[in-house]
């Protein structure tokens, strides 16, 4: 097995293989690395000599992402002072990554390129852990490099597995962490070819793009973007006819089972309807040859606007009754980008949630104690706190938009409602779905949270449609995921660290802080441990990890299991807040970007919340 590993920030990343040598290459971990250092705003040094020209393109680089994502973050990457010149490239050969996608068998069968190597990197698409699946796939890449009489070679890497990685958008870095397999194989060829995604022009949030993926090249190895205004039906269209593809292509993104394809994702559907449009679908035995087309079609909630034009086109092109009827129904689905997220209606649960307000948010524990004389309302920040927050919407008509969101964000709309009462601020929700329901409305408040930037793509959307309703549209207070410099009227930022991201927001405590609440029994538990699974998890998904969220979509019951505990050690921030409400010991440990640190640095460390960078560190500090 040939390795190569690089420490950083303690951590140990690392590339193996067990079929070529792999380079120890500074450029290849400069690579894969520069999108993540510069949306986590970190300087990346670089502590060893490195190409020269490698060292230029990133520069360049960099300024290109700004301009894409990350407005005004500074410059991540600091190489030696002097790099050097590597002169003559040291392998000679072409390589594609190849996964057995549409892209990659176009480029592979027409791209009129000889490839000399198919290059599947496991950690990227696949995770680590998914040893079947990934060994089904290597498989696969094994197959198809035999029957076009070319190499092969299998990577394995943890690179996704970095705090620092986890914590960009993955649409953005991946583009580098391919490029960081041309580097790791430099000696072996001196070109790389990353094909495009079908769109046929650049999606916005891509980080791997005609413009960007040769930048990434060095003296040693060239990396070209192949087929950028190339369309996947065209593609498809191009390459549906071989058999090679008919008994191996794998489009699907949801890995679930040992099947190549779960013919039920999006990515498979639209895969399907296009080789229906080519009169192959019969032909592969990897999409069912066809069978239950028309159920996926309404299994699917919509399409986004990236790719309903595909939708479109084939509608065009023709289709079967059946199917055509299934595409124009998802489409009228698509109409309506928020409908997944579940309105707040004023239905029966509506009432009961404005009931609990009336009743000051009594925690569900102590509900059945509200004969009892009225106690004392409790707060963590008095309302003046947030009169910045509600000036801003005080005398307009404000129309709420409601993010999507756990429990968590449930416990900050309690407060929000408790607080525009408490400041005559008259609203509704606003519901994007619906034709007309701007009419009467002088402002949209989209709700606070942390969910601003591109990681969570749902919310992303959603503001985008609040933006294009013509109204003013104002941010509750929020935290930043990566840069969102889009034109909103005012943006309320709830810590100090998502201001860099934000310049011009203003500082704004969480509304969770305002909840009005009633003092609680004492607890009948010491310690409770309460760990996320997401995305924003660190460390390791374990079973053992117990996530509140899972448990309780009610805020009040949320209220309550605080209640629960002498104790409370957590990374999930309104569980934290929801225990200081109830006067609990707690310690919030952080997640995978700066989100609880700064909250904690900014707002809670002075209210009495302890902090942890670590599980193991906040058990040993609640002793």
């Amino acid at each position: 097995m040939h390795r190569v590993r690089c420490a950083v920030d303690g951590r140990t990343i690392w590339f193996e293989s067990d079929d070529l040598p792999l380079e120890p290459s500074l450029e290849a971990f400069g690579s894969a690395l520069l999108v993540p250092a510069l949306h986590s705003g970190r300087v990346l040094r670089m502590e060893g000599p490195c190409c020269a020209q490698w060292a230029a393109n990133m520069q360049v680089l960099t300024q290109e992402f700004r301009r894409l994502w990350y407005r005004g973050h500074p410059r991540p990457l600091i190489v030696p002072e002097r790099p050097e010149s590597r002169g003559e490239r040291q392998g000679s050969g072409t390589m594609l990554c190849f996964s057995g996608g549409v892209d990659a068998f176009h480029t592979l069968l027409r791209g009129g390129h000889h490839v000399d190597t198919l290059v599947y990197v496991v950690g990227y698409d696949l995770k680590l852990r998914e040893r079947t699946r990934a060994k089904a796939v290597a498989a696969l890449v094994r197959d198809v490099a035999d029957e076009v009489g070319c190499g092969c070679c299998v990577i394995r890497t943890n690179l996704r597995k970095h705090p620092l990685v986890r914590s960009a958008p993955w649409l953005h870095a991946f583009g580098g962490a391919l490029a960081a397999v041309a580097h790791l194989l430099s000696s072996h060829g001196d070109r790389l070819l990353i094909s495009s995604d079908g769109l046929g022009f650049e999606h916005p949030e891509s980080g791997s793009r005609a413009s960007t993926d040769p930048l990434f090249g060095s003296e040693s190895v060239a990396i070209d973007h192949v087929s950028p205004t190339i369309t996947r039906i065209e593609k498809i269209r191009a390459i549906a006819g071989e058999r090679i593809v008919q008994r191996h292509l794998r489009v699907c993104w949801r890995n679930v089972g040992a099947l190549a394809n779960c013919g039920r994702c999006e990515k498979c559907v639209r895969t399907m309807l296009t080789l229906d449009t080519c009169g192959m679908l019969g032909r592969y035995e990897g999409f069912g040859r066809g069978r239950g087309l028309q159920e996926a079609i309404d299994g699917l909630a919509r399409v986004d606007g990236v790719v309903d034009s595909f939708y479109r086109i084939l509608l065009d092109q023709g289709l079967s009754s059946g199917v055509d009827s299934a595409v124009r129904r998802l489409l009228e689905r698509s109409r309506q980008p928020a409908e997944r997220i579940a309105p707040l209606r004023r239905t029966s649960a509506m009432q009961r949630w404005t009931a609990a307000v009336a009743r000051l948010a009594l925690p569900a524990v102590l509900r059945r104690e509200r004969s009892r004389p009225p106690r004392t309302r409790h707060r963590l920040l008095a309302p003046e706190a947030f009169s910045g927050v509600m000036a801003s919407l005080q005398g307009r008509m404000v129309g709420y938009v409601r993010p999507q969101g756990n429990v968590g964000d449930r416990l900050i709309e309690l407060a929000m409602v408790q607080l525009f009462a408490e400041y005559g601020i008259r609203w509704r929700i606003w519901r994007p779905t619906v034709a007309g329901d701007s009419d009467g409305l002088d402002v949209l408040a989209f709700g606070g949270g942390g969910n601003m930037g591109t990681r969570y793509t749902g919310n992303y959307e959603l503001r985008t449609h609040a933006l294009a309703s013509g109204l003013p549209v104002v941010v509750l207070p929020q935290s930043f995921t990566s840069a969102e410099g889009r034109p909103f009227r005012q943006v309320f930022v709830r810590e100090q660290a998502s201001l860099a991201l934000r310049p011009d927001g203003t500082l704004a405590p969480d509304l969770a802080l305002g909840l009005a609440t009633v003092a609680m029994r004492p607890p009948r538990r010491d310690l409770g441990v309460f760990l996320r699974r997401d995305q924003e998890r660190i460390g390791r998904k374990s079973i053992i990890r117990r996530d509140p969220v899972r448990w309780h979509s009610d805020p009040l019951e949320y209220l309550a299991l605080a209640g629960r505990f002498r104790r409370i050690v957590t990374d999930r921030l309104h569980l934290a807040i929801a225990g200081m409400h109830a006067g609990r010991q707690v310690t919030l440990v952080a997640n995978d970007y700066h989100k609880n640190r700064s909250m904690h640095e900014t707002w809670l460390g002075p209210m009495g919340c302890a902090f942890a960078g670590t599980v193991s560190d906040a058990l040993a500090m609640s002793r």
